[in-house]
């Protein structure tokens, strides 16, 4: 038992620098198209957060983003309650679109599947989007530049999610990962 908590630590922080070290190269290829810091045409690593709800488990998945968040944060040298809220609109998104999606389809997200996933990701984009809005309306009313950010940011985290899963899904069908996945949710 030690071990696999060592383990999903260890991926927790792997996941935990990936979403950084995705979000800043995403800045650099799309710099020229970006609508504000905040707010992107294309984001690429929108993905990344469902998946590590989906591969880590919401708590381990949540943590992982947090992670994430926070050393973008401090790279951008954030105040400290903006990192927090930032970290939470983050993490709430992906549960928040988990939860709606088991609602409307009134059964869990089937992760091989590419329509689902597709269905996650369009949830996802809008919740996003409207959970990192309020954060910014709360601590950076400054980043509220005009209502036309959150139909770009809902464009960019689809765009950037649905590329993601669908490397997500041709990861999972075409390697071990789901079995992986699978005897860690039953553990």
């Amino acid at each position: 038992m030690q071990k696999i908590k060592l383990e999903v630590l260890l991926l927790t922080l792997f996941a935990g620098l990936l979403y950084p070290a995705a979000h800043f190269f995403n800045d650099w290829l799309f710099k020229l198209i970006e609508f504000t810091r905040h707010v992107n045409w294309i984001y690429l690593p929108a993905f990344l957060r469902l998946a590590n709800v989906l591969v880590l488990g919401s708590i381990y998945g949540s943590l992982a983003t947090g992670i994430g968040v926070c050393v973008i944060c401090c790279i951008y040298d954030n105040a400290a309650n903006v990192t927090i809220l930032n970290a939470f609109a983050s993490a709430a998104g992906p549960l928040i679109s988990l939860y709606v999606f088991t609602i409307f389809k009134h059964r869990p997200i089937e992760i091989a599947q590419l329509r689902d996933l597709i269905w996650v990701a369009a949830i996802y984009a809008v919740m996003n989007a409207l959970t990192h809005h309020i954060a910014w309306a709360i601590v950076e009313p400054n980043e509220l530049l005009s209502t036309t950010q959150i139909p770009i940011m809902v464009a960019g985290d689809f765009a950037g999610a649905c590329l993601g899963a669908l490397l997500f899904a041709a990861l999972i069908n075409h390697t071990g990962l789901l079995k992986v996945i699978k005897k860690r949710a039953g553990e």
